[in-house]
C-alpha cells in the first residue's frame, strides 16, 4: 500500500468505504480518458477530410454566395474541432515526451485556447497579462499544462454565473517566474481554505470532482522545484500563484 493511502487506513486495517468509492471513481475516469484518446485519434481523419474538401470547394469559381458562406462556416468549425482535438492529444501525451524547459506563456496560451469554450459558455471574460520577456522555466511543458488546466478549470467552475478570469505572468522578486490565475468567484471560506490541497478533499457534489485536482497540482509544482500559494476573499474571488525556477 502506498504511503499516501496508509494514513487513511482505519483501526481495523481497512480503507474506509467512501475512500474506496472515490478511488474506484478515479480509476473509472482514468479509463474513460484512455478511451477518449483513442476516439480523438479516430476523429482527426474525418476532420482533415472535411477541411480539405471545404477548401477545395471554396476555390471553385462562380460559387453562389450563400453556398460559399455555408462552406466557410463548415471549414471554420471543422478547423476549430481539429485544434481542440490536437490540444487534447497534447495534454494526454506522456511527460517524458517533452523537453526539460518550457515557455510558460506558450503553455498558458495553449491552455486558454483549449478552455476557450468553457469560458464562453459561462459568460466569463478572460484577461491575459503575459510578460513575454520572461525566461524559460525549468519544468516539463506537459506537467505545466496539467497544473494550469487544473487551476483554470477550478476558477471557471467557481464562476458559473459569469465573471472575470485573470491570467498573469511576471518575474518574481527572487528571479523565479510566477503565474497567477485569479477569479471573481464567491471565494473560499477561512475554514475550508487550509484544506484545499488535501488529497480526496472536495466541496463539490458527489461525482463532480475527484478531490485530487489541487493535491496533484501542488505535488507537481513542488516536484518541479516550485511553490504554490492561494489567497481568497469571500465575495471577491480567489487567486492562485504558482512560482517556478527559471531555466
Amino acid at each position: 500500500m502506498s504511503h499516501l493511502l496508509a494514513k487513511y487506513v482505519n483501526d481495523e486495517g481497512r480503507i474506509p468505504e467512501d475512500l474506496l468509492e472515490q478511488l474506484a471513481f478515479n480509476e473509472k475516469m482514468a479509463e474513460i480518458g484512455r478511451l477518449a484518446a483513442g476516439m480523438i485519434h479516430e476523429l482527426n481523419t474525418p476532420l482533415s477530410v472535411i477541411v480539405s474538401a471545404a477548401q477545395m470547394i471554396m476555390r471553385e469559381e462562380e460559387l453562389p454566395e450563400f453556398v460559399r458562406e455555408m462552406v466557410e462556416r463548415i471549414d471554420q468549425e471543422a478547423q476549430r474541432l481539429s485544434q481542440f482535438t490536437k490540444g487534447l492529444l497534447t495534454f494526454a501525451r506522456r511527460e517524458d515526451d517533452a523537453g526539460p524547459d518550457a515557455d510558460i506563456n506558450q503553455v498558458l496560451r495553449e491552455v486558454m485556447a483549449f478552455l476557450k469554450y468553457e469560458a464562453q459558455k459561462r459568460s466569463i471574460t478572460v484577461v491575459e497579462e503575459l510578460d513575454f520577456h520572461l525566461p524559460s522555466v525549468a519544468a516539463d511543458g506537459n506537467r505545466l499544462k496539467q497544473v494550469f488546466i487544473n487551476l483554470v478549470m477550478n476558477a471557471l467552475q467557481a464562476m458559473e454565473q459569469g465573471g472575470t478570469l485573470l491570467v498573469r505572468t511576471a518575474i518574481a522578486q527572487d528571479g523565479s517566474v510566477e503565474a497567477q490565475i485569479a477569479d471573481t468567484g464567491p471565494g473560499i471560506t477561512p475554514e475550508v481554505l487550509p484544506r484545499i490541497f488535501e488529497p480526496f478533499y472536495s466541496t463539490k457534489a458527489v461525482g463532480e470532482g475527484t478531490g485530487l485536482g489541487l493535491f496533484i497540482t501542488r505535488t507537481i509544482v513542488e516536484l518541479m522545484g516550485g511553490r504554490i500559494t492561494v489567497r481568497s476573499v469571500v465575495g471577491e474571488g480567489t487567486t492562485f500563484t504558482a512560482v517556478f525556477p527559471a531555466a
